[in-house]
């Protein structure tokens, strides 16, 4: 049986790609000018939305956590 493959999850939805890309920028702000406890959170909320995961994505985590 053949590998069938599907769309991609950031295919399907136009609106969380630009996202991803915005966060992925906004991680590597942040860890330039040496926040980088922001940049990995942004990261985080970007590969969760790599992984289709948009319940963790729109948790928030803040740093008095």
């Amino acid at each position: 049986m053949p590998y069938k493959s599907e769309p991609h999850f950031l295919e399907q939805n136009p609106q969380y790609h630009l996202k991803y890309n915005e966060l992925l920028k906004e991680a590597r702000i942040w860890n330039n000018s040496g926040q980088y406890w922001l940049g990995k959170e942004a990261n985080r909320r970007a590969n969760c939305l790599l992984q289709g995961n948009i319940d963790e994505y729109k948790r928030v985590t803040h740093s008095h956590e």
